[in-house]
């Protein structure tokens, strides 16, 4: 099997929380909207009309090169909750990634990225490594695929069935969509919870066709 990987980094930063001291809060929240920056609650995939707006922002940001795109993911963050440390203080953050042949050489890619703390990045130039398989067999064009033929409505259903299947509040404390990868195969959708027996965390996968029809 053949992957493209790519090398990610998160920053994460602390938000301040005191009411004590507003005026500080107002002047962030302000270069934040200029910045890109955007508070997020866990339940941003879930949630239609937030969803809605994260989806247009991408296709915006991908333009014309949603016919040549190698990956988009969206994924959901929460590090004062979750994990094997928790950040007490660190808001919920929302990262979205989308990789696409690069226009200028096609042997390549380039990525346009967004953290909820940091805003949007790119378009930067990434490098393919491919594992599991013959380098000199791989091509790039063989896992491209036209993001516009994933429509608004397509993201929303997959979404929706996803927690239609996996939510359960009797053994949950809380559940979430926590990941949205759209590829050339399959559009994945992680759906993330505590459990409310022993305080573990547990993660269900479901799986989609680009038209949204599950796949077994």
């Amino acid at each position: 099997m053949k992957k493209v990987l790519l090398f990610l980094g998160v920053i994460c930063t602390v938000v301040s929380c005191d009411k004590a001291k507003q005026a500080v809060e107002k002047a962030t929240e302000a270069a934040s909207a200029v910045s890109g920056k955007e508070k997020i609650d866990y339940q941003v995939l879930s949630n239609e009309a937030e969803s809605k707006k994260w989806y247009d922002a991408i296709v915006e940001k991908i333009g014309a090169n949603a016919k040549v795109c190698n990956e988009v993911r969206f994924s959901v963050s929460r590090p004062s909750m979750e994990g094997m440390i928790r950040r007490e203080g660190q808001p919920d953050n929302l990262m979205i990634t989308a990789n696409y042949q690069d226009p200028a050489d096609k042997r390549r890619i380039e990525e346009i990225s967004y953290y909820s703390e940091m805003g949007w990045r790119g378009p930067e130039k990434k490098e393919i490594r491919v594992i599991g398989g013959n380098a000199e067999n791989f091509k790039l064009e063989d896992k491209l695929f036209d993001f516009s033929e994933v429509t608004y409505d397509i993201f929303k259903k997959v979404s929706a069935d996803a927690m239609a299947k996996y939510k359960d509040d009797a053994k949950y404390e809380y559940q979430y969509i926590s990941s949205l990868d759209i590829n050339k195969k399959e559009i994945n959708v992680t759906v993330k919870g505590k459990l409310k027996s022993n305080a573990q965390e547990k993660s269900e996968t479901y799986h989609a066709d680009l038209k949204g029809n599950p796949k077994k």
